[in-house]
């Protein structure tokens, strides 16, 4: 195991490597802040009293924590496309800011608008339907495109020069204006023939082209293991796993109706593979069931950011909210990760369809819980069996993934263990040389006002 992880790894080390691939971890990891905040305000509006629900609903918090999800998670996309254009530019030496501002008009104008009312009653909106993780991986090629594009344009000198005699922030305000122009134009006529298909728009293209291998999908213990490693892919590479899940929803939500009125009917539940089933079985802390990797983070992480990792991620990982582990870890184009985070929900599904059959499992009985906490999850779904199920799920998870997270941990306390050497050795040579370091110079300068003043 050892061995092939440690391929992996200089895999890993090789596609790190690749500016896109550099573009896109460090302008996700740079959005942690926001993702954070939209935890917290999907964590809040979740727990589940009837007392703390009515206290929400009668003061108006309800709205505020709602708000916090909608400006953050629902709109990363918006985010994203300005946070990966700037990160590119910035490596290539040009202004990010511009970049990013290019990038991200560019996604509005790939981004479908809908217009309420008549006449001078007419508003325009933007809804939210694109703007979040459903609408990241267009945000991404709208970014490196329009990033790359823009500094095309910068080294090939195809911008509005101004005489010497402007001052430089004049002058460098200008310079955007002709890639820009040219930019958001693509995007545009881009947007335009999207209209002409089918589909309709940009984002209807990506996920069209994702949702039609499942199309003829049915309910089937395969369907749901073929829809668990989609979903696995779709979140490795950014995509929202929601591409899969509204091709199998109908099917599995159907399903999931018949279980109910059959049991108010006084008969057995017959169908296993349902939606609130495949929730409760496989999503143990949200996508990649990534609990057990949290809890690893806690107990057996020695590198201060993998440390600080679990500390961050393991509150929302109880309500699988994920997307501060998908996108902070990160899982997302993680090649390491990449095997267990796509195939333990597989797996698991695979195993929890053979309990079932054999009895040891009963049949779920099509109630999906309130919230995404594990193990009440299970209680709700499938009674305590199902409660003692997710126990030791989340106990195979952890398992799983610890030979992988300490060989990344290993290799990050090397990195952290590299800094602090050269930050000594610094120290040293500013010593050996005759500067007091700048704490010391300021305790020198402190005990020489005091004598003065003595």
């Amino acid at each position: 195991m050892e061995g092939f992880i440690e391929k992996l790894q200089a895999l890993a080390g090789s596609v790190g490597q690749n500016r896109i691939i550099q573009t896109i971890s460090q302008g996700l990891m740079a959005l942690m802040p926001a993702l954070m905040i939209g935890s917290i305000g999907s964590l809040l509006q979740q727990i589940p009293f009837e007392g703390y629900q009515a206290f929400l609903a009668s003061t108006g918090l309800m709205g505020v924590l709602k708000a916090m999800v909608n400006v953050t998670t629902n709109m990363l996309a918006v985010y994203a496309a300005f946070s990966m254009a700037f990160t590119f530019a910035k490596a290539e030496k040009k202004d990010g800011f511009t970049a990013g501002l290019i990038a991200l008009v560019s996604f509005l104008l790939v981004t479908p608008m809908e217009t309420v009312g008549e006449g001078y009653m007419a508003v325009t909106n933007l809804p939210l339907t694109w703007c979040g993780s459903t609408g990241l991986f267009t945000g991404m090629i709208v970014a490196l495109v329009s990033a790359k594009l823009y500094c095309w344009f910068i080294d090939r000198n195809i911008t509005i020069k101004l005489p010497d005699s402007v001052p430089p922030f004049v002058s460098k305000s200008f310079v955007g204006i002709i890639p820009g122009t040219a930019i958001s134009a693509l995007w545009a006529i881009v947007n335009l023939l999207m209209g002409l298909t089918p589909f309709g728009t940009l984002h209807a293209v990506i996920y069209g082209l994702i949702a039609a291998p499942l199309t003829n999908l049915g309910s089937s213990v395969w369907a749901a293991i073929i829809a668990q490693l989609l979903t696995g892919l779709c979140w490795f590479f950014g995509v929202h796993g929601m591409a899969v899940a509204m091709v199998t929803a109908p099917i599995w939500g159907a399903a999931d109706a018949a279980n109910v009125s059959a049991i108010s009917a006084g008969l057995p539940a017959t169908n296993i593979i349902t939606s609130s089933w495949v929730q409760t079985v496989c999503n143990i802390g949200g996508a990649g069931c990534t609990l057990g990797l949290m809890i690893a983070c806690l107990v057996f992480a020695k590198s201060q950011r993998y440390r600080s990792m679990g500390k961050l991620a393991i509150v929302p990982s109880l309500f699988g909210i994920n997307e501060p582990v998908v996108y902070g870890f990160p899982m997302m184009l993680n090649p390491v990760m990449a095997i267990p985070f796509i195939l333990l929900p597989p797996v698991l599904i695979a195993i929890s369809y053979f309990l079932v059959t054999v009895g040891i499992l009963p049949v779920g009985n099509g109630v999906g819980a309130p919230t995404n906490i594990p193990i009440l999850q299970g209680m709700i779904n499938m009674g305590w069996r199902g409660a003692v199920w997710n126990v030791v799920e989340i106990a195979i998870s952890l398992v799983v993934y610890l030979p992988f997270l300490k060989a990344l941990d290993k290799q990050e306390c090397a990195v952290e263990q590299a800094n602090e050497t050269q930050a000594d050795e610094a120290l040293k040579s500013e010593a050996q040389a005759g500067k007091a370091p700048a704490n010391d110079a300021l305790a020198n300068e402190v005990r020489a006002s005091e004598a003065s003043v003595a």
